[in-house]
């Protein structure tokens, strides 16, 4: 896995089109990556010209990189190039130019030469028909679009391209890789909650073959993003793990990164003079390691700190020493860094210089919601210094502008969903881990039996009866432990099922008595406006603001209702499907009919809940795609099954929606759950027909 992803990723978090610097550790790390660089300079003395040797420079140029050597990185890269164009041995040739380019992201001086590199390895790859290689250039490429606001839309097609390939082969190492930077592209649009699900498949792949070298990214990455949401106990346990990587790999990077990442938290958490002191140990060090593109990140941040400290002459100081190292090391013009921006927007507002802070900070927020997809932390802060500004200067109507924009993109950070959804994903993730060690311990049982069961039989004639008996005993204290670790894994799964049940019932009740009531209080607050005073703007204004959270309160109630709905806890699936009707009917123009004589007795637990989020998807589907003027649910047991079906006389289902939907995904994911089946087909006489069958039993 190639590091220059997790530094791209913490350089989104830390605000810039730049990867961010990373804290190191000289120490121990360092003396080993240097001897394991003689013992390859020493090998490469006595190497004769051949794949061998092209294999050599490459490794060379690794360990250089590795220990923040990038002008020896590129010259061993280059040898190898060479030397593997004379020997004609294009493997060896396409695995030294992807090196090259990987250090090329690190450093952005030189795309137009990294693309060009890209583009000479597909070549090699069509000529030696090596999938794998093409897979490979897929995300470097990928990867050096990273950087280009302008063309992130072309970044998840090649991911995608290369996942296929690597499926396709069962390379579980390199698919761990592609969700790796799935999940970086999730972070940079603040879509945490995704990001945190992709890199905990990716760790689960990577865990499966012990790959160490790709769980030195995704590792740090998980903590990155648990960080991002403000979740540091997982994040500083990811990082705990990901230094248990770098240690058994001597990998000073890796132990760089996570210190940087830890003074993070620590200025997060207000831990402000802990924060600069890492980040004080960094820049020396970055400075012993010549990493000239870390330097300005770690001066920038240092300046940050500051200014949470109110010492704004040094902040003052570190931004422009930041700034100044940026613009030297980053030769083209489609990059801003924010940290710097955001620094000084900030140090003129303390400073009461109001033309400044807007000029800084309109410039920084055309960047930032310009980039695709959108930077949100970066444009709800400069939204916040706009309207600030603006209040200050008498200019109210500007201020309440930008203020409107800030808390509509601070509310998309702080959404609640992605943080339950990183939660849940990593509930399952652990649910999954101790699954798999369970089938692990029953499959050597059944091993440790069948090793058994051959050597009773070597020496069957000579121990008759007795070893017979002996067998019987085995085998049947065998039967004991695997029913005994059958009960295991079905306690879990009631207890997995009893936790999420509270959980939903904790943040439903939080919406309802919190969340709503605060809304409802809001938006009093505002029919209490004297609005006699306001011209015809301002009085729209206030209308569609008044109309607006009536919305958002009906939303959250509708979201409250149904992640526990009362009726179904109290009555079972039945009578809140009949509820779930009558409720429709109220308030929608298609008629729904509702039919449980033959359902039995009444549904409950886990099937009950996971059969009426079914029912909810598809009734959403038939009031927004279907145009329907009737539709029916019925629900019915028969021959050891409950069937639900629910169908609509509307414009019918087409074809691609039934397996690239996302409700149909996760329909048939709750389905799977259940053990049970489903169908979905156009009617003949117009209209769509989703039945559902779950075994339950005569």
């Amino acid at each position: 896995m190639v590091f220059y992803c997790t530094c791209w990723l913490i350089g989104l978090l830390e605000n810039t089109g730049k990867k961010s610097l990373l804290p190191v550790f000289l120490g121990i790390t360092l003396s080993l990556q240097a001897q394991k660089i003689d013992s390859l300079q020493n090998q490469l003395r006595m190497a004769k010209p051949d794949t061998h040797r092209v294999s050599l420079l490459n490794d060379l140029s690794y360990g250089y990189w590795l220990s923040g050597d990038d002008s020896l990185a590129i010259r061993y890269g280059a040898q190898s190039v060479s030397l593997a164009k004379k020997l004609g041995f294009l493997n060896g040739e396409g695995k030294a130019r992807l090196h090259l380019v990987r250090i090329e992201a690190d450093r952005m001086v030189d795309f137009k030469g990294a693309f060009a590199q890209v583009d000479t390895v597909l070549q090699i790859a069509a000529t030696l028909k090596d999938r794998h290689l093409e897979a490979e250039a897929y995300i470097r490429k990928a990867q050096l679009l990273e950087t280009n606001m302008a063309r992130q839309r072309e970044i998840m097609p090649l991911y995608d391209q290369a996942n296929a390939i690597f499926m396709d082969m069962n390379d579980k190492s390199w698919q761990g890789t592609v969700f790796n930077e799935k999940a970086q592209f999730y972070i940079r649009s603040g879509n945490f909650g995704k990001a945190i699900e992709f890199l905990l498949k990716a760790r689960q792949l990577q865990e499966e073959v012990n790959d160490l070298r790709a769980l030195r990214s995704t590792l740090p990455n998980l903590g990155v993003a648990y960080s991002a949401l403000g979740l540091y106990k997982e994040a500083l346990r990811a990082f705990d793990e990901a230094e248990t990587v770098a240690k058994k790999r001597n990998d000073k990077v890796l132990e760089a990164f996570l210190l940087n990442q830890r003074a993070d938290i620590f200025e997060k958490e207000g831990q402000y003079k802990t924060a600069l002191q890492a980040l004080t140990q960094a820049a020396s060090i970055h400075k012993t390691t010549r990493a000239a593109y870390w330097l300005p990140k770690t001066y920038s941040r240092m300046g940050r700190v500051y200014l949470q400290l109110k010492d704004y002459e040094n902040a003052l100081k570190y931004t422009q020493l930041g700034d100044k190292l940026f613009q030297d090391v980053v030769d083209s013009d489609d990059f801003l860094d924010h940290v710097v921006q955001l620094n000084y927007a900030k140090i003129a507002l303390a400073k009461k210089q109001y033309r400044r802070v807007i000029d800084y900070a309109t410039k920084g927020v055309e960047w930032a919601e310009e980039s695709d997809p959108p930077l949100l932390p970066e444009a709800a802060e400069y939204h916040r210094l706009l309207a600030e500004s603006y209040g200050a200067t008498g200019q109210i109507e500007q201020a309440f502008v930008h203020y409107k924009k800030f808390k509509t993109d601070s509310d998309s950070l702080l959404n609640k969903e992605a943080l339950q959804k990183a939660m849940a994903s990593a509930m399952n993730y652990e649910f999954e881990k101790q699954h798999q060690q369970q089938k692990l311990n029953i499959q050597k049982l059944e091993n440790e039996n069948l090793a058994q069961t051959r050597n009773f039989l070597v020496a069957l004639l000579l121990l008759g009866a007795g070893i017979l008996g002996f067998v019987f005993w085995n085998n049947r204290r065998l039967r004991t432990r695997n029913d005994e670790l059958s009960r295991k894994n079905a306690e879990i799964e009631a207890a997995l099922y009893r936790g999420q049940t509270m959980e939903r019932k904790r943040v439903a009740s939080e919406l309802h008595d919190n969340v709503a009531t605060r809304v409802s209080a809001l938006k009093w607050r505002y029919e209490a406006f004297d609005t006699s005073q306001f011209d015809r703007d301002q009085q729209t204004e206030h209308a569609r603001l008044l109309e607006h959270i009536g919305e958002i309160y009906d939303d959250i109630r509708s979201i409250s209702h149904n992640l526990m709905p009362e009726v179904l806890e109290k009555a079972g699936l039945q009578a809140a499907l009949i509820k779930m009707a009558d409720t429709l009917n109220v308030q929608n123009r298609t008629r729904f009919l509702f039919e449980v004589e033959n359902s039995g007795v009444v549904v409950r637990g886990k099937t009950a809940y996971e059969l009426y989020a079914i029912t909810l998807e598809l009734v959403n589907n038939i009031l927004k795609h279907a145009k329907a003027s009737q539709a029916g649910i019925t629900l019915l047991r028969q021959n050891g099954f409950l069937e639900l079906v629910v169908q609509d006389d509307g414009q019918g289902f087409r074809q691609s929606s039934r397996s690239n939907g996302i409700g149909i995904q996760n329909i048939q994911s709750r389905v799977d759950r259940l053990g049970g089946s489903c169908q979905i087909v156009n009617r003949e006489e117009g209209g769509t027909l989703v039945r559902v069958q779950i075994p339950v039993g005569e």
